[in-house]
C-alpha cells in the first residue's frame, strides 16, 4: 500500500511540473519568430519605460499608416549606452516581428533607426545584443 501511494505522489508531482511548464517561453528566441519578421515606419507618439523583473524596458507606440503599434526595444540602459535617445514625434524605421508577451500582441524590435542612426537590438534569429543578466 505504501509503494503504490509514494508511486502515487510522485506521478503527481511530475504532472504538476509538466503542466507548470508548458506554454512558457525561454526568453526572446521563443517570442521573436524570424519568418513573420517585417519592417514598420512611423512617427512615436509616445514612450514608455516599463519595470520588468531585471531591468527597466523602453517600449513605443509608433504611429504608422496602418494604426498604433506597440514596440518591445530592450532595456533602457543598453539604448543609453549605444547613446540613442528617441523623443515623442521621431520617425523611426523598425525591424521586427509580432510577438505574445504577457503584455499581449506587441512589435518586438530587431533593429531600429532613427535620425539616421541605426541600433542592433536583436541578431537575426531574436537573441539580444544586450549582456545576458543585464540588470539596472
Amino acid at each position: 500500500m505504501k509503494s503504490k501511494s509514494l508511486l502515487f505522489l510522485l506521478a503527481l508531482m511530475a504532472t504538476v511540473a509538466l503542466a507548470q511548464n508548458q506554454g512558457k517561453g525561454q526568453g526572446p528566441m521563443s517570442r521573436y519568430d524570424p519568418s513573420t519578421e517585417a519592417t514598420i515606419t512611423g512617427t512615436i507618439e509616445e514612450i514608455q519605460t516599463l519595470d520588468t523583473m531585471c531591468h527597466s524596458g523602453t517600449h513605443l507606440t509608433v504611429k504608422t499608416d496602418k494604426g498604433n503599434t506597440e514596440v518591445a526595444l530592450g532595456p533602457t540602459k543598453f539604448l543609453a549606452d549605444q547613446k540613442f535617445e528617441l523623443k515623442k514625434g521621431d520617425q523611426v524605421q523598425i525591424v521586427g516581428a509580432k510577438a505574445n508577451t504577457r503584455r499581449g500582441e506587441m512589435f518586438m524590435a530587431r533593429q531600429i533607426t532613427s535620425g539616421g542612426k541605426t541600433v542592433t537590438l536583436r541578431d537575426d534569429k531574436g537573441m539580444p545584443s544586450w549582456p545576458r543578466g543585464m540588470c539596472r
